[in-house]
């Protein structure tokens, strides 16, 4: 027969957190706004975008500078490819085909289509990136 101090001995010792704060610590959770980040602008435009944004800041998983570079890195550098693109525009002739006939420079009205385009690339590479930093092992983590 178990006595009753051996029985509460084998007990993991219990957390008085409310389960939502349990479950901002967890791998899934990290590995879920990840995935959000990378894909949730493809999958649902913008409000999978926004989802993947506040489980991100919510999440524990990562530092508060690579939470930040997550959230503005591809903005910044969407901004500095468009803005090296509206001024090879602006200087070129443009015709239908892009710059000087070129299909690889986009014309002006060209460049909201390009600019979400870069995005949509910029959030899944920032969301690979944090997957990958979720995915390391325990011991590594800065």
């Amino acid at each position: 027969m178990i006595g009753r101090d051996d029985e509460e001995g084998a007990r993991p010792p219990e957390d008085d957190r409310p389960f939502a704060e349990q479950l901002l610590e967890r791998r899934g959770f990290a590995i879920t706004a990840a995935l959000f980040v990378m894909l949730g602008g493809l999958v649902v435009p913008f409000v999978g975008w926004v989802a993947g944004m506040v489980m991100l800041w919510r999440s524990r998983a990562w530092t508060t500078r690579q939470k930040v570079w997550a959230t503005g890195g591809p903005v910044l550098a969407s901004a500095a490819v468009l803005l090296v693109l509206a001024l090879l525009s602006a200087n070129g002739k443009s015709t239908d085909a892009g710059v000087g006939g070129s299909p690889v420079i986009p014309v002006v009205y060209d460049l909201g289509s390009t600019a979400v385009v870069l995005l949509l690339v910029g959030y899944a590479a920032a969301g690979t990136w944090l997957l990958w930093l979720a995915l390391r092992p325990v011991g590594r983590r800065a």
